[in-house]
């Protein structure tokens, strides 16, 4: 793992600090530590999947069949420290039908999860006396809904950060966390694509501080404030990629939660940011980012409607002066936003706004079978730019989940794109899947 344990002299810092913390305090052991690592669990998560992707852009139809293990361990605490760590090993099932964005199968549909063998967390966790937790290597971050920082936990190698985090709950009711990135590993997995693809670079360097905060002192009310100073610096064909996407972006969010009767409960959402160039960005712009939504639950249905906008505005300055660019997220879990067809997971240089609703039900009592939990959701898209106000066409999203008890899961999932057939609007596209998983 490059970077991370000696190259970033903030990491270094950090460390040197963390250590001189938990070897000071090395007398409060109350354990042994063999008695620590006993008290430990193992990290055994299976998951089994086949995707299906019929997409009027490319020539074939794709059909992937992947199996994932992720294998690890986690100690118990010892001297405050805690050491975590696990790896994917991923398997192609089904033959070659797909391009896994390593296999060089490009006329196929990407579904990207390439076979591999490779680490995937390893962190030490030091729980300070004064509320707050320290974590020094490769590690998940998981900011808010993931809008703007997740593992995109989707796709079957997740996407981790080598990093030093810090928690702290020192304030009543306000979290307050901070990380220092030295190295994003993207969900690609490592090496260079057979093709290169800019937007598939198995990872960014960076030198990038991410900074978020939420408040929950007041009654039914969540606040949440950050900034995300994102600065890549990559080499080869995915330095302008990487430079382009060196962005300051802050934002706050609010989320309340209501009661119109004994039986009816609501929330309403809202958020903006504002983003602009940063670090070696050699673009100069101005972006905003704003949503809002609201839901209504009754007796297991939720009803959802929402309007987000992912704005775009012309560069003032640089290489792009006069071309316009969209808002940028390129560390957020993407799946889980404007459609799981995955037409969007760069947002258009002409930005994206997008209107959506949701139902989900939670099945009780399924043929009375004692499932620990049964749900259904469906979702509708309409999508268009936000500069020119130009059709992007619409999608259909639902699935079926079932968790038979705490460790077992099954998923069944579709997504139906249908474009506008203009120049700003991707081709059709349909994905189904079936999943199942375990987890001990």
């Amino acid at each position: 793992m490059s970077g991370i344990w000696g190259k970033a002299v903030a990491i270094r810092g950090a460390i040197g600090l963390a250590g001189a913390v938990v070897f000071g305090s090395a007398a409060h052991a109350e354990l042994p530590l063999a008695a620590v690592l006993a008290q430990g669990k193992a990290i055994i998560d299976i998951r089994a999947r086949y995707e299906s992707v019929n997409d009027a852009s490319k020539t074939k139809d794709a059909q992937a069949g992947t199996l994932r293990l992720r294998l690890g361990y986690e100690t118990g605490y010892w001297n405050n420290l805690q050491l975590s760590f696990d790896f994917d090993q991923i398997f192609a099932t089904s033959g070659k039908n797909f391009n896994s964005t390593r296999n060089g199968n490009t006329l196929y549909p990407a579904i990207a999860d390439p076979a591999m063998t490779f680490l995937n967390r390893v962190q030490l966790t030091y729980a300070s006396d004064f509320d707050t937790k320290f974590t020094v290597g490769r590690q998940r971050i998981l900011f808010g809904n993931q809008r703007f920082v997740g593992n995109s936990g989707w796709r079957q190698h997740e996407q981790t950060f080598d990093a030093v985090s810090l928690v702290n709950t020192s304030v009543k009711d306000l979290t307050i966390s901070y990380a220092y990135v030295d190295r994003v590993n993207r969900v690609f997995g490592p090496g260079a694509a057979p093709v290169p693809v800019a937007a598939q670079v198995d990872r960014f360097d960076s030198n990038s501080h991410l900074i978020n905060a939420v408040y929950v002192g007041v009654d039914d009310l969540r606040l949440e404030a950050y900034a995300y100073l994102l600065d890549f610096h990559n080499k080869g064909f995915a330095a302008g990629l990487a430079r382009k996407l060196s962005t300051a972006t802050y934002g706050t969010r609010g989320e309340y939660h209501f009661d119109l009767s004994a039986d009816i409960a609501g929330q309403a959402n809202a958020e903006f940011a504002h983003q602009t160039n940063y670090a070696g960005n050699p673009n100069s712009f101005d972006l905003n980012y704003w949503l809002i939504e609201g839901s209504l639950t009754y007796d297991g249905f939720t009803g959802l409607a929402g309007y987000q906008s992912l704005g775009s505005g012309l560069v003032s300055s640089g290489p792009l002066a006069g071309k316009p660019i969209g808002f940028s997220t390129p560390l957020a879990t993407l799946h889980a936003f404007d459609g799981w067809a995955d037409l969007f997971l760069t947002t258009p240089a002409n930005g994206l706004d997008s209107f959506y609703v949701k139902a989900s039900y939670a099945i009780p009592d399924f043929f009375d079978l004692e499932f620990k939990s049964i749900t259904a959701n469906v979702i509708y898209y309409d999508f268009r730019t936000d500069r020119l106000g130009a059709g992007l066409g619409n999608e259909w999203d639902a699935s079926l989940d079932v968790a038979v008890d705490k460790q077992a899961t099954f998923l069944l999932k579709y997504a139906s794109y249908n474009g506008a057939g203009n120049v700003f609007s991707p081709k059709d596209k349909s994905i189904f899947w079936v999943q199942t998983a375990y987890k001990f």
